[in-house]
């Protein structure tokens, strides 16, 4: 069968993954590709699985995501926020702070919206 690339995280992120799909009985391959992951201080690879597997994988994905969120309270409706730096403000997508756009960094949180 067939392997698809899912995702590229770094090494321990998808050794962890890795171990909590072997649990299901979902096999997972991690490979390193020169031209997409990385090496150094991060290191990065390739997580490959089954086409069958999928629906397994994602569900490890959003229980994951899932419980990173635990304890945060998430406002999803910022993440439709844009900074546009032709406007005299702008909400911060990440805390919700209203700013000046004379700077591109949340004076809040620190957010740099890197214009």
């Amino acid at each position: 069968m067939d392997y698809l690339k899912i995702a590229i995280l770094p090494l321990n992120e998808a050794k962890e993954i890795q171990s909590q799909l072997a649990t299901q009985g979902v096999e997972i391959r991690l490979d390193h590709n020169e031209t997409t992951c990385r090496r150094g201080c991060t290191v990065t690879v390739e997580m490959w699985a089954k086409q069958d597997d999928i629906p397994a994988v994602q569900k490890t994905f959003s229980e994951n995501f899932a419980q990173s969120l635990e304890g945060h309270d998430v406002d999803w409706s910022r993440l439709s926020e844009v900074f546009d730096p032709s406007k005299d403000s702008a909400v911060c997508p990440a805390c919700g702070e209203n700013f000046s756009t004379s700077s591109s960094e949340c004076p809040g949180c620190g957010l740099n919206l890197g214009v």
